[in-house]
């Protein structure tokens, strides 16, 4: 695999699907911005972040999204309790 590609591209639901972010423009652009741009760029993807601290990613977290890995799964464990 590339460098310039994130570890996690082949299973990450913002590229392999079209949930998490369906908007094709947009999807595009994180692609671009962040899981082809190189560990220095996918590695401040919070999509990247979380999957690192938490094993998993809800798709309600984008590449640019400010919350904290605890504040994600907080508001995980809100959404999945309702």
């Amino acid at each position: 695999m590339s460098d310039l590609l994130c570890p996690n591209i082949e299973a990450c639901r913002l590229v392999i699907t079209t949930v998490v972010v369906p908007d094709d423009k947009r999807r595009n652009e994180y692609l671009t911005t962040y899981c082809k741009a190189g560990e220095e760029k996918w590695s401040l993807c919070k999509r990247f972040i979380t999957k690192q601290k938490l094993n998993f990613c809800p798709d309600f977290v984008f590449p640019d999204t400010q919350l904290t890995p605890d504040e994600i799964i907080d508001k995980f464990d809100e959404e999945n309790n309702n």
